[in-house]
């Protein structure tokens, strides 16, 4: 089988970024970022299956802030889902997403799958 098994729209986000487990505080960056997940550098030490958060800072007053699950780990780039943020960061999620791909139409309709399950 191949082609890409993702239903999400991932875009290219090369921001500073920090994750948390705990009280330890990593510094990362993305690779790339979704409505759902991000891919990661720099979490060495991120274990699979740890909760952590993801915090993105965009400006001084702006960041998003997600909480999640580490799934995969290897080669200096950890794969983190999302399972919890609150409405102003996913607002910002939304909009980074939509603003950096190149089908903003897929991105609102996989919003409408988000909210369909809720």
């Amino acid at each position: 089988m191949t082609g890409n098994k993702r239903k999400s729209t991932r875009v290219d986000a090369g921001f500073e970024a920090y994750v948390t487990v705990g009280d330890v505080v990593i510094p990362v960056a993305t690779k790339n970022i979704s409505l759902k997940g991000a891919l990661l550098e720099g979490c060495d030490d991120c274990l699979v299956g740890t909760k952590a958060e993801l915090h993105i800072p965009l400006s001084p007053a702006v960041r998003i802030v997600t909480e999640g699950e580490i799934l995969r780990a290897a080669n200096n780039e950890t794969a983190m889902i999302f399972s919890e943020m609150d409405e102003l960061s996913f607002t910002f999620l939304h909009r980074l997403v939509q603003l950096n791909t190149k089908d903003p139409d897929a991105v609102n309709e996989e919003l409408m799958e988000i909210f369909e399950k809720l």
